[in-house]
């Protein structure tokens, strides 16, 4: 049977990770990456699996993810969690042997009192499942080869006050940024809006979306928004640098 590790990456404006720990807690490594100065919220459950590591920015992000160490890792941000038929379709996979290295998963958002297909980091189904070091976070950076995942959802509770989708936007472009940072050919502005016009786009024609009416057209906007978002970034980090 292979091992199953999952990255869960946290920050200070996320009030409580216990519910996004907890529909993992099955996995043989949960490694819980925090950014921020309060130490977070996990929960009274204990989880042998649970190891957290503290970061000082985005970028130390990478080489915590490689000490996971699992034959796979799934990747979610703590307000997010499994329902309990992905949860239990990712045991059934563990089981199985694969040939593709990343696989998509089904993501919804809470947004505005709706559910809502898709997420702040693009629409679903989205890259989160992936053999060994392969970090599928930044797809829209790199589109590898995926194979498609079961029955189920990542649900997404984090969007349910939009101050806090906000909050996450911030904290997915400056993950984003940190990726782009270390890229040698990183993508320049018109890749970058073409990019956010695409996820946009295929947000909105997605079945469902366009009749959430506010809320599919809101989270559409904020998933677009982080790719620009990190685009800018990464503009005024080599400017300022002296880079640009």
């Amino acid at each position: 049977m292979a091992t199953f590790g999952v990255a869960v990456f946290s920050f200070d404006g996320i009030k409580d990770v216990a519910p996004c720990l907890e529909s993992v807690a099955w996995a043989d490594r949960i490694l819980l990456l925090h950014l921020g100065a309060d130490a977070p919220n996990v929960g009274s459950r204990e989880l042998p699996a649970l190891a957290v590591r503290p970061l000082a920015s985005w970028s130390e992000a990478e080489k915590h993810c490689e000490e996971i160490g699992t034959d796979w890792v799934l990747y979610l941000w703590a307000g997010e969690r499994l329902d309990a038929a992905l949860a239990r379709w990712l045991r059934e996979f563990r089981t199985v042997a694969e040939a593709a290295g990343v696989y998509t998963l089904r993501v919804r958002s809470l947004i505005l009192n709706e559910w809502v297909e898709g997420g702040l980091s693009g629409p679903s189904p989205s890259p989160r499942l992936a053999r060994g070091k392969e970090n599928p976070l930044g797809w829209w950076l790199k589109r590898p080869p995926v194979g498609e995942g079961g029955e189920g959802w990542i649900e997404d509770h984090g969007t349910a006050e939009l101050a806090h989708a906000v909050e996450r936007v911030q904290a997915l472009s400056d993950y984003w940024e940190a990726c782009l940072m270390r890229t040698a050919e990183p993508p320049g502005a018109l890749a970058t809006i073409f990019a956010a016009a695409e996820i946009k786009l295929r947000m909105l024609l997605r079945s469902g979306v366009l009749s959430r009416g506010i809320a599919g057209i809101a989270l559409a906007a904020l998933a677009a928004y982080s790719v620009l978002l990190s685009g800018a970034k990464l503009w005024e980090a080599r400017h300022a640098n002296g880079r640009g």
